[in-house]
């Protein structure tokens, strides 16, 4: 058998191979997420660079919650990026933060600020939106949830 008759037969069984994966999986229709463990999966969400890293994350965290309802959300805002918490913040789109923020916290995402940064930034708590609540310092709070085995993810 010459070479190119080796790589046709080679190609024409590997084309077979992956067939059949791809029918069934047709079959069985769209993908979802299904957790290891019977507990719902804990995400903890650093936003610290600026609105546009804020915008992305809180995208992705509706995303993640249309696949799987029950995973649990902690959104630590700190440093530049923490204005995407105070009232009248608007994302890259026009959008109000404020909105997003609440249809969030309606499907149980904590929204946590930063003091020390809204100290350093002389911005005081009271301009938070009111889903969001304050810890000493956000860096603190995610080594602390990580600590309890919570997952780490950065936009």
């Amino acid at each position: 058998m010459n070479p190119r008759d080796r790589l046709r037969l080679l190609g024409a069984g590997l084309a077979g191979l992956g067939a059949a994966p791809l029918a069934r999986a047709q079959e069985q229709g769209p993908v979802t997420a299904k957790p290891i463990s019977s507990q719902p999966w804990k995400v903890v969400m650093q936003i610290s660079v600026d609105l546009e890293q804020a915008y992305e994350g809180l995208i992705n965290i509706q995303n993640v919650l249309e696949l799987d309802p029950k995973m649990q959300f902690v959104v630590v805002g700190y440093g530049k990026a923490i204005r995407f918490l105070l009232n009248g913040a608007k994302a890259p789109t026009g959008a109000a933060f404020s909105g997003i923020i609440g249809a969030l916290a309606n499907q149980g995402v904590q929204f946590r600020a930063c003091q020390n940064t809204l100290t350093f930034l002389k911005i005081p708590s009271s301009e938070l939106v009111l889903e969001a609540t304050t810890v000493p310092a956000g860096v603190y709070e995610i080594i602390r949830l990580q600590s309890e085995g919570w997952y780490y993810l950065k936009p």
